[in-house]
């Protein structure tokens, strides 16, 4: 297949997945039972590679722990992520609580959505998907604190995705980042761009970046005047380095995900990108011994 077709074909997948009916391929894709993954070691990948490279555990150690778990995050504090990434949402009794998917069934007993639910109840409820859940039996959903407090321990980044729309929650969010003095460590990512232009109400020296699937010349403009980084899909917009270039010659912060395999990663670097998010690639050899 040609540049020209790769990018149409490319367009086409980032169109559809941005739809609702994208949005239901991408739930009844997270019903299925999680796998594990091989990890993989950054330096033997990328010998040679540039300076200030800064790798994010995506969900935690993903590829070997059950995601967004207290487990997945303390095996990627160990493995020395620059950061860890986690997804959020506030449950009922406005406890923020860590996990992907509004529908809890992709991961929990249970239906229904995380925010009709209090913590207390959710934590009754077994988690039943993720890497290598059967090593895992007594895994259950992690606070939001939980998490911050693991990042403390191991000196990583926090880098939270916000998944709760509401954007009357982000002044409790950013009181609970506040009361954690970690207002000047954290990133804050969302795909709402409502929350995001609500916390930078709030907080006009927060890091924050506009997470797309596809990067338009809108999502740009966009994120310019709200003073925000893009993180982008690094499968749909390998094939559009132009667009990726234009982000950082607008003097915007660059980062994507999910890069899994070498010659993704190798295409990120060549574009100039230096924040990856990741669930298998650890930074060093070091960290597979220690996971």
């Amino acid at each position: 297949m040609g540049k020209a077709l790769q990018k149409i074909a490319m367009a086409g997948v980032a169109a559809v997945a941005s739809t609702a009916i994208g949005g239901i391929v991408y739930r009844r894709m997270r019903y299925k039972k999680i796998a594990p993954k091989p990890l993989q070691d950054f330096t033997k990948l990328v010998p040679d590679a540039p300076e200030g490279v800064h790798l994010t555990a995506h969900r935690g150690l993903s590829a070997q722990y059950p995601e967004n778990t207290k487990e997945a995050f303390i095996a990627g504090g160990k493995a020395g992520f620059y950061a860890l990434e986690c997804d959020t949402h506030c449950t009922t009794d406005g406890t923020w609580v860590v996990l992907h998917d509004g529908q809890i069934k992709t991961m929990f007993q249970g239906t229904g959505d995380v925010k009709d639910y209090s913590y207390t109840e959710m934590l009754q409820k077994k988690m039943i998907n993720g890497a290598n859940i059967d090593k895992f039996p007594e895994a259950r959903i992690c606070t939001l604190q939980e998490y911050i407090d693991v990042c403390k321990t191991y000196g990583c980044r926090p880098m939270i995705e916000i998944k709760d729309p509401r954007t009357e929650k982000m002044q409790d969010l950013y009181n609970l980042l506040k009361e954690n003095d970690i207002l000047q460590s954290c990133i804050l990512i969302s795909f709402h761009l409502s929350d995001l232009r609500a916390m930078r109400e709030i907080d006009d020296t927060l890091e924050m970046w506009y997470l797309v699937h596809y990067i338009t010349n809108k999502v740009i403009r966009r994120a310019k005047a709200a003073n925000l980084g893009v993180a982008f899909c690094a499968q749909y917009n390998a094939v559009r380095p132009e667009y990726i270039k234009k982000v950082l010659d607008n003097g915007l912060t660059a980062a994507c995900w999910t890069v899994d395999d070498k010659d993704l990663l190798l295409k990120m670097l060549d574009c100039g990108v230096r924040y990856i998010t990741t669930n298998s690639i650890l930074p060093s050899a070091a960290a597979l011994a220690q996971v």
